[in-house]
């Protein structure tokens, strides 16, 4: 199967997503936080590409999302869920999401 760079820089973006989610202890971060560690992680990234990663995320059932009002537009804040976890972590495979060979 040969894949294009942009398909494996948008499946290498999700992973880090997860991976970023994993380190915390509670699996949880909000949006703002999310960008700043996937931009210092080398990969450049806006809010709306990190929301519709995180959409996708939500459809495959590896995050849930609360939506908290604030002045400008809601903040999204992420959870992580086991399926989440299980791919973060290279235990299960997910099409749209790079597998994480370490293990």
């Amino acid at each position: 199967m040969n894949m294009s760079a942009a398909s494996a820089l948008i499946e290498d973006r999700r992973l880090r997503i997860l991976k970023s989610l994993e380190e915390m202890q509670d699996r949880r971060l909000n949006e703002d936080v999310l960008v700043r560690m996937i931009a210092a992680s080398g990969q450049s990234i806006d809010i709306d590409t990190l929301r519709a990663d995180l959409t996708f995320l939500q459809h495959q059932a590896c995050v849930s999302i609360e939506k908290l009002p604030r002045v400008h537009g809601d903040l999204w804040v992420v959870n992580m869920t086991g399926i989440g976890t299980r791919v973060a972590d290279g235990v299960q495979h997910l099409h749209g999401v790079a597998r994480n060979l370490m293990f």
